[in-house]
């Protein structure tokens, strides 16, 4: 089962034949998104020009496709790989560490997240984000890019 980042979702919206094509030979059923992609196509279509229209076939392509919610284990995975991350890539020293922002280690939040909801679900990751990879130094998840 594979969980797309936005990255590939946004690219099947707009119709890429790569993502198509593997879909296709995979089975849309082996194919879900996490709510927090759901929450970043559905900023990108508010935030665009023709934000109706992009809505619309956004909405459209949310319809057929599994979303994964957030729940108390994937938070409490959530809190554990994040204290793991800045432990890996952060400061020796505990006060600086302390405030460290996982995003100046090279990690969002975000794609934590979608990490996170993967790990819990055994489900592999597709993207192309630098920062799964980097994940990967800490705690190993399967990842693909379709791309």
């Amino acid at each position: 089962m594979y969980l797309l980042d936005t990255n590939h979702f946004s690219r099947l919206i707009l119709g890429d034949p790569k993502i198509r094509q593997k879909i296709a030979d995979i089975g849309e059923q082996n194919v879900a998104i996490s709510i927090i992609t759901q929450g970043e196509v559905l900023y990108m279509a508010y935030n665009s020009e023709r934000h109706q229209q992009n809505l619309t076939l956004v909405q459209t392509y949310l319809a057929d496709i599994g979303i994964y919610r957030l729940n108390d284990a994937i938070a409490d995975l959530y809190g554990q790989f994040k204290a793991d991350i800045i432990r890996h890539f952060g400061p020796k020293d505990r006060q600086k560490r302390r405030k460290t922002k996982i995003e100046a280690l090279g990690v969002s939040d975000n794609d934590l997240w979608i990490a996170c909801t993967a790990l819990h679900h055994n489900l592999t990751v597709v993207s192309t984000d630098s920062d799964f990879s980097r994940m990967q130094e800490v705690r190993a998840f399967p990842l693909e890019s379709w791309l």
